[in-house]
């Protein structure tokens, strides 16, 4: 479980459980080779702003994980969207909220939209699927002691 704050607003990241870490990636895997370049690029811009330069070459990275997106299903876009946003909390003075009803397919936030949703999916994705990609991308298929 992890928390990070954006636009002023701290939340966190719950736990995906096993089958529905599986089938995440599952419906991700496709459009993961084309985020790996625009992931080295970020890493090379060691904390500068990546988009303040070369906005030519960002954007032919970008392009493929665009067209990855465009041309994902509905269904799976739908369950990508969902599942990530049902396992985030926002701060409610004490406590924690959910952000996100899956009976209803709803956010429970009016002020959060399309673009902090995309970010915090990212973050879920990259919390609870990194170390499976990771370990796919290095070759280790067993944890190292």
């Amino acid at each position: 479980m992890s928390e990070f704050d954006l636009n002023g607003i701290t939340y966190r990241i719950g736990k995906l459980s096993v089958f529905d870490q599986w089938h995440l990636s599952r419906k991700v895997a496709p459009i993961i080779p084309t985020l790996i370049p625009v992931f080295v690029k970020l890493q090379k811009s060691s904390g500068g702003n990546p988009l303040s330069g070369d906005l030519t070459g960002m954007a032919e990275l970008i392009t493929p994980f665009a067209e990855g997106i465009a041309n994902m299903d509905n269904d799976s876009s739908e369950f990508i969207l969902s599942k990530c946003l049902g396992v985030i909390q926002r701060k409610q003075g004490d406590s924690w909220a959910p952000i996100w009803s899956s009976r209803g397919s709803v956010c429970m936030f009016d002020d959060i939209d399309l673009g902090t949703m995309i970010q915090m999916c990212f973050r879920v994705i990259k919390e609870s699927l990194g170390p499976f990609f990771k370990g796919m991308l290095s070759g280790r298929s067993t944890p190292q002691v």
